[in-house]
């Protein structure tokens, strides 16, 4: 009893930022989005919406659940097994009709697994007209799909074949539903606004005291540990995504996840690490000398890195519309002459550079936050971002071990923060509570001098 009292506290510091009725707001901007794809001749569309499944690890042992992204998007529902479908009519003045398909617990699971949601809670997101067992949905899908319907579905490429292929013989025609979701996903409401900031001063204030705590510790399982228990005990529900935690030369493997190998001290770490807090996300990357004390080649080139970074978040501050392609080739651009000065690059033809540049850094410098680590992926990079867009902007340098420059081989780093476009212009930074300058980074590890 004192333990859930002690978590009802926690949650509280953290509450909910989405009301219940921008759930029907979305829904109905994606109804409107999807009446201008239906074809000529289809006279109702069908949404159909399946969330995750509980999976296993082994029999009545379970993974940790979350529920699918675009699935609590429309509707808030967390809890696993469910179906959620929209019927509506191609009239301007057609009212959807939203049927939920989820299955109660008997009185033996409720003891062993609590209780679920009650039918109130559920309507007050989903505001559903009819609630019905999962069993019942061909049955329902029967007498709602024709060869006049237009069906969207969150389906393709999910474990639910038999659906997929049922609705592909029923329907007129069935439609990916993902990419016109992200086409809302991607642009925050001013109260998913507030979830980025909740839950990305969560993640830096997680990432903090985890460096913190960090000094000489021997296992990068350890420093796992400290993110899950600095993040829990601040209200985070799990981790975003299983963590890099990448001593000495694994930096180099950009997402390392094993962290499980013994940590030397005279080597740097790489932690790219997120909290989850109410269906949103953060994703943050730190290094840090695991002796709290920087080599001078481990110093010059993180110095360098975070040259590269700061140029970038000035440079996207002062962007007149933020695109992530033109950020993406200005990264290159920093790096090239960053490096060079550095001497970490040989070249001085300008084409040269920047090729070298890419192979120390192959990935791209962001990509889109919210709801996912890796959100809203049907989403283009190459288009002017509106106010309320929340994205990661972190550059790296990998130096493999053949690295022609000796003093550097086998250093991985990257430095990342999450930011947002802003209605008043700019960027946002998002993750200002953890510190990213070597020094400060000494302070927190108590080896400053």
């Amino acid at each position: 009893m004192l333990r859930n009292q002690q978590r009802k506290i926690i949650n509280s510091l953290w509450p909910s930022r989405i009301p219940n009725e921008e759930y029907g707001l979305r829904r109905e901007k994606l109804v409107k989005l999807l009446k201008k794809e239906v074809k000529t001749g289809e006279k109702q569309m069908v949404i159909v919406m399946k969330g995750a499944k509980r999976s296993y690890i082994a029999p009545d042992v379970p993974h940790a659940f979350r529920q699918k992204s675009h699935f609590r998007y429309l509707n808030g529902i967390t809890t696993p097994d469910c179906y959620y479908v929209i019927q509506c009519g191609l009239q301007e003045s057609s009212k959807p009709t939203n049927l939920l398909f989820a299955n109660r617990r008997t009185d033996y699971e409720t003891l062993w697994e609590g209780p679920l949601p009650s039918e109130t809670e559920w309507e007050k997101t989903a505001n559903f007209s009819e609630l019905s067992p999962t069993n019942r949905l061909i049955q329902t899908l029967e007498k709602v799909v024709d060869k006049g319907t237009a069906v969207f579905s969150n389906t393709a490429a999910s474990d639910d074949d038999f659906l997929e292929n049922f609705l592909k013989t029923k329907a007129n025609s069935l439609s990916s539903v993902d990419h016109f979701i992200e086409r809302l996903l991607v642009i925050k409401s001013d109260n998913e606004m507030d979830s980025m900031r909740d839950v990305c001063n969560l993640g830096a204030q997680t990432m903090s005291s985890m460096i913190s705590g960090a000094k000489n510790v021997h296992n990068e399982n350890a420093i796992c540990g400290l993110l899950e228990f600095e993040g829990r005990r601040r209200g985070s529900e799990m981790q975003a995504y299983p963590p890099v935690i990448a001593g000495g030369v694994r930096a180099n493997t950009i997402h390392y996840l094993d962290a499980n190998a013994d940590l030397s001290p005279t080597e740097t770490v790489l932690v790219d690490a997120g909290c989850d807090l109410n269906g949103y996300v953060s994703d943050i990357t730190r290094c840090f000398p695991i002796s709290g004390h920087w080599s001078d080649a481990q110093l010059s080139l993180y110095e360098a890195l975070l040259y590269v970074h700061e140029q970038l978040l000035t440079y996207a501050h002062n962007m007149e519309k933020v695109r992530l392609s033109a950020l993406f080739r200005r990264m290159n651009e920093l790096l090239a002459a960053s490096f060079s000065e550095l001497g970490l690059i040989k070249s001085t033809d300008p084409k040269e550079m920047i090729h070298l540049a890419e192979k120390l850094c192959p990935h791209h410098v962001s990509h889109y936050l919210g709801m996912d680590v890796h959100d809203c992926a049907t989403v283009s990079r190459d288009v002017d971002l509106p106010a309320n867009v929340s994205f990661t902007i972190e550059p790296g340098c990998y130096v493999p071990m053949d690295w022609p420059v000796k003093e550097f081989r086998g250093i991985g780093y990257r430095i990342e923060d999450d930011v947002a476009t802003s209605s008043s212009g700019g960027i946002e930074l998002l993750t200002a509570a953890v510190p990213r300058d070597p020094l400060e980074i000494q302070r927190l590890m108590g080896t400053a001098e």
